[in-house]
């Protein structure tokens, strides 16, 4: 890249894989930092400051304010009353937002595609990480442009994007009309990855920052060849990269 654009990883309680984030980040060409929600609110870091500082904001997954709530609400409320932040209005101005696990959840709290998602936690399952096969649909999504069938780890608590019941038919055809449901399961059948109309808000269930060498794949071994080749969750990175530099 030529001069490095700033990109903010932003933590907060529970989150994790903000130091993946950095790293990838910084791999493909950004000026990447890690910050706290709690310290950028005692800094008043408002909207204007967002949109001229960075280019890029990242949401990690975790167990981030784990409570009755539910995972993601209380950080939504706090960019949303805390700092002021509208993503939408940053994503307007040019600016990437990509939110994995309950950042993707943080952003279905804060309407980003709508009223009628949510998310909804495995409660039976191991809190443990499996592969998926996912593939992109469309071309709106900035974040997957030019990706084919990618295989991506999951946490196996975070297993289901939901739509409600009462509005299913008109919230998933707008979904498909507005090419807003930009990721699924290799079936076609799961809805696991979402942008916003700009393509510039991605929010999706598996974890790129978890395969960015293909020694992170548990089988690596059954084809030593590829150790050194790079896992297919880089291209997501990758993408960023070059739409910054358009």
């Amino acid at each position: 890249m030529s001069g490095k654009h700033r990109a903010l990883v932003l933590s907060s309680p529970g989150s994790r894989g903000e130091t993946a984030f950095c790293h990838v980040l910084k791999q493909v060409g950004f000026d990447a930092e890690n910050l706290d929600i709690n310290t950028l609110i005692e800094r008043k870091l408002d909207q204007e400051q967002l949109c001229l500082k960075y280019k890029v904001l990242v949401l990690p997954g975790g167990n981030t304010y784990s409570s009755v709530l539910g995972s993601g609400k209380v950080l939504a409320l706090k960019l949303q009353h805390g700092l002021g932040w509208n993503l939408a209005r940053f994503a307007e101005r040019g600016g990437l937002v990509l939110g994995v696990g309950s950042g993707f959840q943080t952003l279905l709290h804060l309407k980003i595609f709508g009223d009628d998602y949510a998310f909804r936690i495995n409660e039976d399952a191991v809190q443990q990480e499996k592969w998926i096969k996912v593939m992109p649909t469309g071309t709106r999504c900035v974040w997957l442009r030019g990706l084919g069938l990618i295989e991506l780890p999951l946490n196996q608590l975070d297993t289901e994007f939901v739509i409600d019941p009462f509005a299913y038919v008109e919230a998933k055809g707008r979904l498909e009309r507005l090419g807003l449901s930009c990721l699924k399961d290799e079936s076609g059948e799961r809805i696991v990855g979402l942008c916003d109309q700009t393509g510039r808000i991605f929010g999706l269930l598996p974890h790129p920052e978890f395969f960015l060498s293909w020694t992170s794949m548990e089988d690596w071994f059954m084809n030593p060849t590829r150790a050194a080749a790079p896992g297919q969750g880089l291209a997501i990175f990758e993408n960023a990269a070059r739409f910054v530099e358009q």
